[in-house]
């Protein structure tokens, strides 16, 4: 990571804390909602987040397997799979080197075929979780609104222009060609990912495998995110609901800091604010939920041996082509 890189996620994450510092200490009664979190509400929720690992690894092995054309055993994937989550806490961007070279070396998935893999999970679990998110709004309350903005417009805004990136990508790559060797061998890899990509939307049974996947992930998510918010005395609709669980999705595709630490509290803060419930409500749910998903992945991470490998990190920094 480049200095003037951790500067910028430094200076962001300090601001942000400044801001909620700020606000808590003109606000100090809503701090009191802290105290009704009880345990059974955090074995609940870490119960959720073990299923919420489970099948996401799931997820992204059947997309492994797709563009692979390579089995996964399962127990195996998933030690990798949580790993990599544990280092990218560490080391940012450490995990996804991590999974490449183990998927080399241990399963014989190239590079590009995990990259192509990787780029096509996180886009396709971006669209699909999107578009559940604006059926549930358009099916439950097409009126609800964050302030004064129309949900569903938003949502559907979001989802279109999604779609178009890498179509519009894809289009523009098509246009452009490279003398440096480096650069052209770049552009066709990039074209070779979005192509595959766009063709494996026509594969039905593939694609109703990841989209039931996501509608399951969709509903532990937001189980998870109303048990916390009932716990703080703050019953939330599955308009809402949908919202923050957006709010997430693009969280996750979109990193400002690591782990977006900071910026997903502030902008949960907000978001709860805009819908009338409360700024305290929204930060305080982004914390627990962070605090009992990073513990997890900790613990997790430890058992799988996360430690030792740590200690030989350099043998996961530097994959060839």
């Amino acid at each position: 990571m480049s200095r003037f890189k951790k500067i910028f996620h430094l200076t962001v994450i300090a601001a942000c804390i400044i801001y909620l510092a700020r606000f808590f200490n003109a606000n100090r009664d809503s701090l009191n909602i802290i105290f009704k979190l009880n345990l059974p509400t955090i074995i609940l929720i870490i119960t959720i987040s073990i299923l919420y690992l489970i099948l996401s690894s799931y997820r992204f092995q059947i997309v492994l397997e797709k563009y692979s054309g390579r089995s996964l055993p399962f127990y195996p994937w998933f030690k990798i799979f949580t790993l990599a989550q544990f280092f990218n806490m560490i080391f940012p961007q450490m995990g996804n080197v991590y999974r490449a070279v183990c998927l080399k070396k241990n399963h014989n998935i190239s590079y590009t075929e995990y990259i192509t893999g990787f780029t096509s999970f996180a886009w396709m679990d971006l669209c699909i979780n999107m578009i559940i998110a604006l059926a549930v709004i358009l099916f439950n309350n097409p009126n609800f609104k964050i302030g004064r903005l129309c949900a569903w417009q938003m949502l559907l805004v979001i989802i279109i222009g999604i779609i178009i990136a890498p179509l519009l990508a894809g289009a523009l790559l098509t246009k452009i060609r490279f003398k440096n060797a480096y650069l052209s061998w770049t552009r066709s890899k990039l074209l070779e990912m979005l192509t595959v990509t766009v063709k494996s939307i026509g594969d039905k049974t593939y694609m109703a495998k990841i989209t039931l996947l996501g509608l399951i992930v969709f509903i532990q998510t937001v189980l998870a995110y109303y048990i916390l918010f009932l716990s703080l005395n703050t019953p939330l609709s599955l308009p809402a609901l949908a919202v923050f669980y957006s709010l997430l999705k693009l969280g996750t595709f979109a990193n400002i800091t690591p782990g977006n630490i900071g910026v997903q509290e502030v902008a949960f803060g907000f978001l709860s604010e805009q819908m009338n419930f409360g700024m305290a409500q929204g930060v305080l749910v982004s914390v627990f939920g962070r605090i009992l998903h990073t513990s997890l992945i900790v613990v997790l991470g430890i058992l799988f041996g996360g430690i030792d490998l740590l200690k030989h990190r350099k043998d996961y920094q530097s994959p060839d082509k």
